[in-house]
């Protein structure tokens, strides 16, 4: 087994210090002079860092170390879809990566003829599974034919035996009884936009006409609460202007919607937008984040009434399932993303760039040469294969930056930019650290591995 510096990195625990080893997840709990030994990792020979691993872990081919299980799972067909029904929207959001939804295209609709080849050429039970999102613009502009997708889709799936779950990501200002009915009989989750109290939101997501967003979308969101059993989730994006109000935004939307069920994501907008955050701003906002997912791990161990937030989450299955991230998600590997004229980008974020574009589903083949090529370096340059991830002692856990973010900010898909890494990893410098302390109390252990297993259990139940 090659052992790296970047194989060790020392926590500052209440325990005292405690070593992280990236390749096992194991924590060593350790005295200040190995500590120092560890903390000088980086200017040591190959030999000192073998004998290093061997004072912590033992003697070992390395086998026992290896994580097995990616997180983004170990299959590579192509079974989840972002479907872009309509590129148009009703709101002129202030930080909108989409181009007010036409995303460097034109305002237009999906057509009949483009979804029922899309489901047709993707739909067709190599998988047994397949999930579609309604994506947009605002897809429920395009509803007649959301119904005629999810209709056809199911009739193919009862034919070839397999099934397929809809998800739709939406502003939340469309809404109709039509809708909540379609919602409630056919689709298995919402992504529900909104970025705070209503001056916040309505200053940072304005409408196309003469109504509050606001007003509309906390509507769709009561509409939804008022549904048994349907699960939903509220998107908010953070620019400078609401991250000045972080704590207030996250109280208000937390308020509507289950524990956890909150997305917190910045803006991404150029760095001279008065929109963007300064590197003071990004360190608020991941101090915040910080706070509240290690609120949350303590909840877990000291609770019957825990919460979850998005990184306690991913935490606890990379570190208690022994999983690990290869790359920052499955774009163009099992996803992909359908614009309204049928053509393909690996995913939703991609849509719009040429240079990017690999196939349409009009087409025979519907995927190009260009599209295997794509798919190819994303799954060769994972994290330990990346040259700008894998001297990270962060690497496994972390998997990368956004494909599209990195090559917009630093011209390379493959390079994240050096603030959003600072800042993962002190958030994951943190949370180990609560984790560690946690597993070393055994009563604090118990009850975290209780509510951690019913909560997954809940979860699978529910999926």
């Amino acid at each position: 087994m090659t052992v790296t510096s970047k194989d060790f990195h020392v926590l500052d625990t209440a325990l005292g210090p405690v070593v992280f080893h990236a390749p096992s997840y194991r924590l060593f709990q350790v005295d200040e002079e190995t500590a120092e030994r560890v903390g000088a990792a980086e200017s040591m020979t190959d030999e000192e860092l073998e004998r290093l691993q061997k004072t912590l872990i033992g003697k070992t081919d390395g086998q026992a170390f290896r994580l097995k299980t990616s997180l983004l799972g170990e299959h590579a067909q192509l079974n989840g879809f972002y479907l872009f029904v309509s590129q148009e929207c009703n709101l002129a959001c202030t930080y909108c990566y989409g181009d007010g939804g036409e995303y460097h295209k034109s305002k237009m609709n999906m057509d009949e003829t483009t979804a029922r080849n899309f489901v047709d050429k993707f739909l067709t039970g190599e998988s047994p599974t397949y999930v579609v999102n309604f994506f947009g613009g605002e897809p429920f502009l395009n509803f007649s034919l959301m119904q005629k997708v999810v209709a056809y889709a199911k009739e193919k799936g009862k034919e070839r035996g397999f099934k397929v779950s809809f998800k739709v990501t939406t502003n939340g200002t469309v809404w109709s009884e039509r809708i909540k009915k379609f919602v409630d009989e056919e689709i298995d989750n919402l992504t529900v936009s909104l970025d705070g109290p209503k001056d916040i939101n309505d200053a940072q997501r304005p409408p196309l006409g003469r109504f509050s967003s606001y007003d509309k979308t906390l509507n769709t969101i009561n509409e939804l609460k008022a549904i048994k059993d349907k699960r939903y989730t509220i998107r908010t994006i953070l620019t400078k202007k609401s991250c000045e109000k972080l704590d207030e935004v996250y109280r208000h939307n937390s308020a509507l919607v289950a524990p956890g069920g909150v997305g917190m994501t910045i803006a991404d907008v150029d760095a001279d937008n008065p929109l963007a955050l300064s590197d003071a701003d990004y360190r608020t906002v991941y101090d915040s984040v910080i706070r509240r997912n290690s609120e949350s791990l303590k909840s877990l161990a000291q609770s019957d009434a825990p919460s979850f937030n998005e990184y306690t989450y991913q935490l606890c299955e990379l570190l208690l399932f022994r999983k690990y991230r290869p790359n920052p998600c499955n774009a163009g590997r099992t996803v992909v993303a359908i614009a309204a004229d049928g053509d393909i980008y690996p995913c939703h974020r991609f849509v719009g760039y040429d240079q990017f574009r690999v196939g349409n589903v009009n087409d025979d083949p519907p995927l190009h040469a260009d599209y295997f090529q794509v798919t190819k370096s994303f799954k060769d340059t994972w994290v330990e294969a990346n040259e700008h991830c894998s001297r990270c002692w962060a690497r496994y856990l972390c998997g990368g930056n956004c494909y599209v973010i990195s090559w917009l900010r630093e011209g390379d898909v493959f390079k994240p930019p050096a603030r959003e890494c600072h800042s993962r990893r002190r958030v994951y410098d943190r949370l180990l650290a609560e984790f560690a302390e946690i597993m070393a109390d055994p009563d604090k252990k118990d009850r975290f591995m209780r509510n951690v297993t019913a909560f997954y259990q809940q979860s699978r139940a529910s999926a």
